[in-house]
């Protein structure tokens, strides 16, 4: 899935970073990655589901550091805002395992994870170790004010830092090696000119570096993260700080500009918000359920999906156990221990599980059936986590049952047809003394049996109408002899049970009146209608097939196959019964059967 390369990045970026739940004032820490716990010398165990300022106390040492209340109050805004919040260095010791605090200083940024409604559901803490920086700096401001030519030294040894002295006026008058290996300008071309030289064109206009040595002047520093400018137009990205250049006496005589490029790092942030941004596209709009799990399956990450599916809310779900919550018994009731689940082991293995079946189980304790599919990925060679994707295949399911259910009726309806067929076969060709002759009449029926399927087949309901079965069955005489036909009779819905046995009864008496009937001379039709009794009784079903117009009517000497065919009709049904006349005029046949019999599937 795409949302592993930004776990991964997560895990294995430098930078050290937490992720923390919204939950202020408390702000439990909910997931940290391996430079994080170097940073600050903590074990991932001891810090998980517990507050970041009950891990990192203040130091009793320096009152005055307010650390936790500036960071408060960054996160603070993080969340009103749903906006990052940018904190310039803060002076934050962390306490070592012996107790002991160490002191650090750190440039902390907070980036909210937004939900799908817009509200924040994470922040990611992002912090930067410059304590070597300020150490550095102050080390540097010390030299400066106790002997100028240590402080040429140190500055003018420092590549990693853009170090510039200013007058009170902004004008440079001090430009180190290191100013000119990131900025590109030498000495002798910057000594003489504004600050504003390496600031953006929007900075000047807003008066940035002015802004910037006040904030020195008043608070002591001032900083800040901004573009700025290298020879030749190059943007890069830059922290910096301001401060105030004193003389022995104290007095304030020009500013100290300290620039380090940081473009790498802020490129990384970048990708990393992109890359959340994109995992959170990915994971918040997918119908599938999206689990990031820690190695003993803790659920760190999840996405709205899971909510839906399983009835918990987000909250409920982070923080608890993936095994515990939604895999903890069998269908039938019987517990489901841990150490039998296949995604619990192959988290503890580091093996990845595709498209795994099991039975989960929503909120409300319904199960769901799902496909698993558990990614794992690594950190130093070991196990770190895994991704979890649930998709519910209660519909395939449900599809597979239906499509087993169309198999056994295909089936049962095959072996109908096929015991038809050789009813047919075998009675036609029984008694033939034309062969020819005999095939013509198999085949005549086998076409008004598939007519009779077609439309079975053609219907949802097991069924046909009586117009389109009769239209059907008469349908090969009708083409030869268009208009020779007069159907009349109400909607009745034939069942597939009497479909089979209406067809060839009508193909039968079709068959008859075109070689000896009605259907036999230019002029002769026939009149078939029908329709619904209803007395006291059960209703009726009534048909009547009438030719009128056909030479005189002559019985038959015997009754062939075809005979038995009309008169049988629906005569097996229950109180059904078939009569076949020879009037002068024309043959008539009806048809009497409980309309019960005639509609059953």
């Amino acid at each position: 899935m795409s949302d592993v390369p930004a776990l991964n990045l997560f895990e294995a970026t430098p930078n050290p970073y937490l992720l923390l739940a919204p939950d202020g004032p408390t702000y439990t820490i909910v997931g940290v990655n391996e430079a994080y716990l170097r940073a600050t010398m903590t074990e991932r165990q001891a810090i998980m589901g517990r507050s970041i300022f009950e891990v990192f106390p203040d130091d009793p040492d320096t009152p005055d550091a307010y650390s936790s209340r500036d960071l408060r109050a960054s996160l603070d805004r993080a969340t009103q805002t749903a906006q990052p919040d940018r904190l310039p260095v803060l002076h934050y010791n962390i306490r070592r395992p012996d107790g002991i605090f160490e002191e650090r200083h750190w440039r902390p940024l907070q980036v909210p994870v937004l939900g799908p409604g817009g509200e924040v559901v994470s922040l990611i803490h992002y912090v930067e170790d410059v304590t070597e920086s300020v150490l550095d700096a102050r080390k540097a401001q010390t030299a400066l004010t106790a002997s100028e030519a240590r402080y040429r030294a140190i500055v003018e040894s420092s590549i990693d830092y853009a170090m510039i002295a200013t007058d009170l006026d902004g004008v440079v008058t001090t430009w180190n090696t290191g100013a000119e290996h990131i900025l590109g300008w030498s000495a002798g071309e910057m000594v003489g000119q504004t600050l504003d030289r390496f600031f953006t064109p929007e900075d000047r206009a807003a008066g940035v570096a002015a802004m910037e040595m006040h904030s020195a002047l008043t608070c002591g520093r001032g900083t800040d993260e901004r573009w700025h400018l290298k020879k030749g137009d190059v943007w890069f990205w830059a922290s910096g700080e301001m401060m105030p250049l004193k003389s022995d006496t104290g007095t304030v005589i020009g500013f100290l500009k300290i620039l380090r490029d940081r473009t790498h790092q802020r490129e990384t942030e970048l990708a990393l918000e992109r890359q959340t941004m994109l995992l959170k596209t990915v994971t918040d709009y997918v119908s599938e359920a999206v689990f990031r799990l820690d190695p003993d399956g803790t659920i760190l990450l999840v996405n709205p999906a899971a909510e839906r599916l399983f009835g918990w809310s987000l909250e409920e779900l982070r923080g608890g156990n993936f095994h515990d919550i939604l895999h903890h018994h069998h269908e039938d009731g019987r517990p489901f221990l841990a150490e039998e689940c296949v995604f619990v082991q192959a988290l503890r293995d580091g093996q990845a599980v595709m498209a795994e079946e099991a039975t989960f189980f929503r909120q409300d304790g319904q199960p769901v059936p799902v496909e698993c599919t558990s990614v794992p990925f690594h950190l130093e060679g070991q196990v770190s986590g895994a991704v979890i994707t649930v998709t519910d295949i209660t519909e395939r399911r449900r599809a597979q049952e239906q499509q087993q259910t169309v198999n056994r009726e295909l089936s049962h309806r095959m072996k109908n047809v096929l015991a038809v067929v050789q009813a047919i076969a075998t009675q036609t060709m029984r008694n033939a003394t034309d062969l020819d002759a005999a095939r013509n009449i198999l085949a005549a029926r086998l076409i008004a049996l598939g007519k009779a399927h077609d439309i079975l087949l053609d219907t949802e309901t097991g069924g046909a109408e009586m117009h389109a079965l009769a239209s059907a069955a008469l349908g090969l005489h009708d083409d030869r002899q268009p208009g020779r036909f007069h159907l009349k009779g109400p909607p009745v819905a034939v069942g597939e049970a009497a479909m089979v046995s209406l067809t060839l009864m009508l193909h039968e008496l079709a068959t008859n009146a075109a070689k000896y009937g009605a259907l036999s001379t230019a002029k002769g039709t026939v009149r078939l209608t029908w329709q619904i009794v209803r007395s006291d009784g059960p209703p009726v079903f009534a048909l009547r097939w009438e030719e009128e117009g056909g030479p005189p009517v002559v019985p038959p000497t015997r009754s062939g196959f075809g005979s038995r065919l009309i008169q049988r009709g629906l005569s097996n049904a229950s109180g059904g019964t078939v009569e076949l006349s020879y009037q002068p005029g024309g043959v008539v046949c009806t048809l009497a059967a409980p309309l019960a019999e005639i509609e059953a599937s």
